[in-house]
């Protein structure tokens, strides 16, 4: 059991330690606080506390720096909740409102917003449906034996397939085709199209066939990195100061698909918090990683993550995540209803 005074030295000296990238000594915190107790009082406590794992010395200096444990028990007990202020609200807002209305862009604004707020770097992927689902399919005669396949998504990607035929069609019998074949295909997943037994001929058979092969390859796509920025904030950390360290960290996000090198939430506007030792990846065990999952209309979704040192402000990280997560959904429900 931590005391109630243990405690609120714990919350104090992660807050210094975060403010000042160096250990925290008993006379700092007796200093800074008014914590009305003798230095060796806080000299006991802290003793105590790194008896349990709290805080460590990390070298020869009187000195404690907060362990992955102390973090741990300061996120999930010490922690105060903020909010955005309501001024970088309206500021983020009007960005958003600025920018066209496309998914691509909207992650990226996002993923440069949460890196430039927090000082760290932020990891944003374009909303996706978990299974793709067509809204409009379109027949573009080419050639009357080239047929251009347009298939539109319903989180409004555009996929293009050129596709030969066998017998030459004018772009009248196109557009037929194409309006039989949206009947059969909008709002639904390349697996519910494939378990129709509707009446098709071969050339229709194959057209279908190939916005199944589309719809396929755009689920396999929904898995890109997403978008990266404020690499040059996190090189201003100290623990990133060495490029190497960064190097190291970069290369594990590439090379792991994100939903392992960043985990989100299951749940859309939970917030995981991933500190230090905790992440299963041995390169990000450098760093901690906030994120969360945001949701749309027609099964729309995508992930918000900062990444930065274990020496992060957490209460500020959190808030805009969660910020930045409710106004993407926001503009999702607004948008793509």
């Amino acid at each position: 059991m931590v005391t109630e005074r243990r405690r609120k030295l714990l919350q104090l000296l992660v807050d210094e330690y975060v403010r000042s990238a160096q250990p925290v000594g008993s006379h700092t915190l007796v200093d800074r606080y008014s914590l009305g107790v003798s230095s060796a009082t806080v000299r006991n406590d802290m003793a105590a506390l790194e008896e349990d794992g709290y805080i460590a010395s990390p070298h020869t200096s009187a000195g404690r720096v907060p362990t992955d444990a102390g973090y741990r028990f300061y996120v999930e007990s010490l922690m105060q909740e903020e909010r955005l202020p309501d001024g970088d609200q309206q500021t983020i807002r009007h960005q958003f409102h600025q920018a066209a209305r496309e998914l691509e862009e909207w992650a990226h604004l996002a993923a440069a917003i949460l890196a430039a707020r927090v000082g760290n770097a932020a990891v944003v992927t374009t909303p996706h449906s978990r299974e793709p689902k067509i809204r409009l399919l379109e027949l573009v005669s080419v050639h009357e034996h080239l047929a251009l396949l347009v298939v539109v998504l319903q989180e409004a990607r555009v996929l293009q397939q050129m596709v030969a035929l066998d017998n030459p069609l004018t772009q009248d019998e196109m557009t037929s085709i194409g309006k039989k074949l949206n009947e059969l295909a909008s709002g639904k997943t390349a697996s519910e199209i494939k378990a129709q037994n509707a009446e098709l001929s071969p050339v229709e058979t194959v057209l279908l066939d190939q916005a199944v092969v589309l719809l396929k390859s755009a689920d396999q796509m929904s898995s890109e990195p997403g978008y990266v920025q404020g690499l040059s904030e996190l090189l201003r950390q100290p623990e990133f100061s060495e490029g190497e360290r960064l190097l190291r960290l970069l290369e594990a996000m590439a090379e792991h698909n994100l939903s392992r090198a960043i985990p989100a939430p299951t749940d859309a506007g939970d917030v995981a918090i991933i500190i230090g030792g905790e992440h299963p990846i041995d390169e990000m065990r450098a760093c901690s990683v906030i994120s969360t999952r945001y949701d749309g209309p027609s099964g729309l979704r995508g992930t918000l993550s900062v990444v930065g040192p274990t020496r992060m402000h957490y209460p500020r990280n959190v808030a805009a995540v969660r910020y930045m997560s409710s106004l993407m959904e926001e503009l999702l429900r607004v948008y793509f209803a």
